[in-house]
């Protein structure tokens, strides 16, 4: 028994970690932890958590702050745990969005992947096979938004991946079309360019068509809500289609 309450403590703290870095895009430390979500534990305890879960690689210092930042295998035992229900409770505000009168395909992909994009708030990818072969991306405006692209370089290599490897991009959303939410972090998306970000994926079929949908962010993204936003536009895309076909 104290095994596992040493270990729902240590997801806890990693869960708010990661929850507090994501929000506020600096190193987290025990006592804004503590303070911000009155945990029932001390600062030396939320500490002593803190450095199990450095030991065991989930989260590390930066530099000489008392805070930490998850690292690439934080990330993914934190996405790894979240709960689709959870998601599919967020509200990103699609209910009112009225595609019934669209019979043009290139008009429904385009408007479903501009909101798509202004709802997250990350790069929207969209591929199609089978009416043709085409991959289509909106919302590379949102990049600006993120501290991690202030790095020059890092914006050039999330550009050339985009504009340049396109066709291998697409390759990768069509290997993923079976997937109902596949989320890869960091090197996992397979591409050097844009080794830290992260990439969501989730796709359907019907009849002779296939279409993957995909959100490109930080690897610092709001999973929760990009994943809500994901599963949102691709339900109302695969109904409409189903209607069109």
């Amino acid at each position: 028994m104290r095994y596992v309450d040493t270990q729902e403590r240590e997801d806890l703290i990693l869960d708010l970690l990661v929850d507090s870095y994501i929000k506020k895009s600096r190193p987290i430390s025990s006592s804004y932890l503590c303070q911000t979500f009155h945990l029932p534990y001390s600062s030396a305890t939320v500490r002593n958590v803190m450095e199990s879960l450095e030991k065991k690689g989930f989260i590390s210092h930066v530099h000489t702050s008392s805070g930490r930042v998850p690292t690439k295998q934080g990330f993914r035992y934190y996405v790894e745990h979240l709960n689709k229900e959870d998601i599919l409770r967020q509200d990103v505000g699609v209910q009112t969005i009225d595609i019934d009168m669209i019979s043009d395909f290139q008009e429904l992909f385009e408007r479903m992947l501009d909101t798509l994009a202004n709802i997250s708030g990350y790069t929207s990818l969209i591929g199609i096979w089978g009416l043709e072969e085409k991959l289509f991306f909106r919302g590379t405006r949102f990049i600006l938004n993120y501290p991690e692209f202030e790095d020059i370089e890092k914006l050039k290599n999330l550009f050339y991946a985009l504009e340049v490897k396109i066709n291998e991009l697409q390759e990768l959303l069509f290997r993923c079309i079976d997937e109902e939410l596949k989320i890869l972090i960091g090197d996992e998306i397979g591409f050097d360019e844009i080794s830290e970000c992260s990439l969501l994926v989730s796709g359907f079929k019907e009849r002779d068509f296939s279409l993957a949908l995909a959100l490109l962010g930080p690897m610092r993204m709001n999973y929760i809500k990009a994943a809500a936003s994901l599963y949102s536009i691709k339900y109302k895309l695969e109904d409409r289609i189903k209607k069109l076909l």
